[in-house]
């Protein structure tokens, strides 16, 4: 369904590339309450997912500021999502030696056990939201992505 019917807009965009943000910003809704209909299941938010996702694929030691940076989000954000983490044991944030403002943050056996669970729905999930969509086309869409990304990132780097 185009984006002009799905908005019931009365008029048509004027401008391709504005229709075109449009379309990623809602496909990104879209996609992000398919997967936090999965995730309320066990108790989880998106962000807590994506931390436990990413400890069980990162073999050395993690810290806490790293997994802002792989996450995209701020300090205070990623501290939050870990102390809910934490308080369901399914993190522990260990002390650094010789350096008491860094934390390594690992998964516990519980946490570990969830993510194990959730991942194949989670995966499930992802094929049944891209259903339509052939390996090819993936490979073009995120190929169109990467370029938008770059293109972006080359342009903010040039206005610091």
């Amino acid at each position: 369904m185009s984006l002009e019917r799905e908005l019931n807009l009365e008029a048509p965009f004027r401008d391709v590339y504005h229709e075109a943000v449009l379309n990623v910003v809602r496909t990104g809704g879209v996609l992000t309450t398919a997967g936090e209909q999965l995730f309320r299941q066990f108790d989880l938010t998106e962000a807590q997912f994506n931390v436990l996702f990413s400890l069980k694929y990162n073999p050395h030691n993690v810290t806490q500021s790293d997994l802002g940076k792989r996450l995209v989000v701020t300090r205070a954000s990623i501290t939050s999502v870990l102390d809910r983490l934490e308080s369901k044991g399914l993190v522990t944030r260990e002390d650094v030696p010789d350096n008491r403002r860094i934390y390594h943050v690992a998964l516990t056996e519980r946490g570990r056990a969830l993510v194990d669970e959730v991942e194949p729905l989670y995966r499930e999930k992802i094929r049944e939201t891209m259903a339509g969509m052939t390996e090819e086309d993936c490979r073009d869409l995120i190929a169109l992505l990467e370029r938008v990304r770059s293109h972006t990132d080359a342009r903010q780097e040039m206005t610091v």
